[in-house]
């Protein structure tokens, strides 16, 4: 039952991130999707047909794996409340960084990650092709969470 809902959630998330990233070049299919979703230590937060973000933790840290937002609800918060679960869920953990990497030309989610708090790091030299297979840079972004005293 459970590999059957499994399989309904990574359909609609594909669905999602094709629609997010309008290529298919650059959307994950359900069946990597749902490869995710299968390993303990990968969760995911879904805002019913709205947008999803799948996440690893492993001990004090996590990582962004990736979120998408159905274009019809980008910049109406979305992103930002699935961000603001994210660390609900994580308040529960003893994490306390998030770790994610975004295109240097995806300008909706680095503006996203700043409003959210997250601060670049580093940077991975021609890390994605975009639609035009062009190179483009990574932007390794961090943010404390969590900080238990």
């Amino acid at each position: 039952m459970e590999d059957q809902i499994l399989k309904i959630l990574s359909e609609k998330f594909s669905t999602i991130h094709y629609k997010s990233f309008e290529n298919e070049k650059l959307s994950f299919s359900s069946r990597f999707i749902f490869s995710l979703l299968k390993n303990p230590n990968i969760s995911y937060i879904y805002k019913k047909n709205k947008g999803f973000c799948i996440f690893s933790i492993n001990k004090e840290e996590a990582e962004i794996i990736t979120i998408a937002v159905m274009p019809k609800y980008q910049n109406q918060g979305i992103g930002f409340l699935i961000l603001n679960q994210l660390e609900e869920v994580l308040s529960k953990s003893n994490c306390n960084k998030i770790f994610l990497d975004v295109a240097s030309n995806n300008i909706i989610a680095l503006h996203l990650y700043k409003k959210a708090g997250f601060k670049k790091f580093g940077t991975r030299k021609n890390y994605y092709t975009n639609l035009k297979d062009n190179k483009v840079d990574a932007i390794l972004m961090e943010k404390v969470v969590n900080l238990k005293k």
